[in-house]
């Protein structure tokens, strides 16, 4: 692999005895870089052909202009781009960021929408089949919460509290709320090593016996995503317990086969991508207006 990157950024580059020329309005301009600098034919020429992958991917609803996929004319923000371009390399349906994007904007709290992004950015945390996101908790030997000790977090539970008994300020870091987090903030917090290599955490446990689970969250449940811990923990009125923890998530979207085979035949009626763009809308002018106050 041989490449040239000119000032503007403009990158010549001769792969696999095939010639491309890109520059950085393309949506994996950063990627293509970095696997040419390692040296990754595969995943290089995967990701150069991303634009026409997109259209085929999302069926037409979704275009891609100067970097940016818009649906029907609506920029999508970051996070859902990066996430599409991610689902799109493992090879799932499109449809579970759109039920992500369905139950965000059913949230009644725009702060809460705009800090969620700052949480969905850490890694090993999948979005479901019905929009929903997977996200850790340590509890005790258990299943109690680890503050109050009162919270049954066992498999299949499912924890609740009023939406305005969560503490809102995200400058508050230990509040009022029912919490989860990123791995590595779980894992801190309980004391527990995930990779089994910390004698005094008790091997694949934590200590005292402490341990994690795998929550469900909707992100509509969302209220805030404190500062303090490097937007790692989030507080929420609800959620589901649905496993303990066995190993770190790492693909973007997490689907049984019959979930991928059940959206494949789904059918998508003319309605279904005007409300979308609906959606989509709300969440858009909940961004733009937070990053424009944000500037002032």
């Amino acid at each position: 692999m041989k490449y040239v990157i000119a000032n503007d950024g403009t990158v010549s580059a001769s792969v696999a005895e095939n010639s491309y020329v890109f520059g950085k309005n393309h949506p994996s301009y950063d990627k293509l870089v970095a696997y040419l600098k390692n040296g990754n034919v595969e995943y290089f020429e995967a990701s150069y052909d991303v634009i026409s992958r997109i259209q085929t991917f999302c069926e037409g609803y979704v275009s891609c202009n100067n970097s940016k996929l818009t649906w029907d004319g609506i920029p999508m923000p970051e996070m859902f781009t990066d996430r599409i371009l991610d689902m799109i390399q493992e090879g799932f349906p499109f449809e579970p960021m759109l039920n992500f994007l369905d139950n965000l904007s059913q949230n009644p709290s725009d702060q809460s929408i705009v800090e969620l992004f700052d949480f969905m950015d850490n890694k090993h945390m999948p979005i479901t089949a019905d929009g929903c996101f997977l996200a850790y908790k340590a509890v005790d030997s258990n299943f109690k919460d680890l503050w109050s000790h009162s919270f049954d977090n066992s498999i299949g539970s499912t924890p609740e509290v009023p939406r305005d008994k969560v503490d809102s300020n995200r400058d508050r870091g230990c509040s009022n709320g029912l919490h989860v987090g990123a791995i590595d903030y779980a894992a801190s917090y309980g004391g527990v090593d995930i990779d089994g290599s910390d004698p005094d955490s008790g091997g694949s446990g934590g200590v005292g016996g402490n341990q994690i689970v795998i929550c469900k969250v909707n992100p509509r449940d969302v209220v805030s995503v404190p500062t303090c811990s490097r937007f790692q923990k989030l507080r929420c009125c609800k959620y589901e317990v649905v496993s303990l923890f066995q190993d770190k998530f790492e693909t973007s979207v997490h689907m049984t086969k019959n979930e991928v085979e059940y959206v494949k035949q789904e059918a998508r009626p003319d309605e279904w991508r005007r409300e979308v763009a609906v959606k989509l809308g709300r969440v858009k002018e909940v961004l733009d207006k937070v990053n424009k106050y944000a500037t002032v």
